[in-house]
């Protein structure tokens, strides 16, 4: 034989307290996720919350900025200098000398091709061009003439 526990049948009235409290508790923990969410994204808050910190990282990516800066300009004088220009030109020549053949080249098949066709597309490019501007410069004359164009 099996004995079962039965459970004395509660209280509806209490029941219902207990939801209510629940209830309640539980509007009272989602209020407060709200009000923390939108703390968390309100930027004036979060940087007079956090001064010292974000003050810290504007001037650090400031100082990166400035030495980025500082490092291309100082690196951009040093190339240029008359010593700096002078070792290259050391470096080229001494190139040229190792390998002459490679100073005076004859251009290549392809290359020949490929520089024909950039010729003949800049050529017909700047005809078009020259043959549309009179018929631009035509139309300005007329209109100042009073006239309209045709």
């Amino acid at each position: 034989m099996s004995e079962t526990l039965e459970q004395a049948p509660r209280d509806p009235q209490r029941i219902e307290v207990e939801i209510v409290r629940q209830r309640q508790e539980l509007t009272a923990r989602v209020a407060e996720l709200n009000r923390r969410g939108h703390e968390l994204t309100d930027v004036g808050l979060q940087v007079r919350r956090h001064a010292v910190g974000f003050t810290a990282a504007v001037l650090a990516l400031g100082a990166v900025a400035a030495g980025s800066i500082a490092l291309g300009v100082w690196r951009a004088r040093r190339r240029n200098a008359l010593t700096a220009r002078g070792g290259r030109l050391r470096e080229a020549l001494g190139r040229m000398i190792d390998r002459p053949e490679r100073v005076a080249t004859e251009p290549t098949v392809t290359q020949r091709i490929i520089a024909s066709a950039g010729s003949a597309a800049a050529a017909f490019l700047i005809k078009a061009a020259l043959e549309a501007l009179p018929r631009q410069r035509g139309d300005r004359v007329r209109l100042v003439a009073g006239r309209r164009p045709d």
